[in-house]
């Protein structure tokens, strides 16, 4: 498990329809091995209980082009 470091992540605001960009220090992250039907609002769901949150993830994965197909055995960044 690798560990990356950001300088930038989103907060939600009330009702979470909007989303502003929060700095900080640094924030850790974790690889994950996306699996057969993963894409970025189930992961969210299945990490943060929340699929709204799905462009935190998209947000550190620019490489991932298609976030409603992913392959599987992709690796992606995860906040934790």
């Amino acid at each position: 498990m690798g560990v990356y470091r950001s300088s930038s992540r989103y907060r939600v605001t009330e009702g979470g329809r909007l989303a502003d960009r929060v700095n900080y220090k640094s924030t850790t992250y974790y690889q994950y091995v996306t699996r057969e039907g993963d894409n970025f609002p189930r992961i969210a769901a299945r990490v943060f209980n929340d699929p709204t949150r799905y462009w935190e993830i998209a947000d550190i994965n620019p490489q991932v082009e298609w976030p409603d197909e992913i392959p599987v055995g992709t690796v992606i960044r995860i906040p934790s």
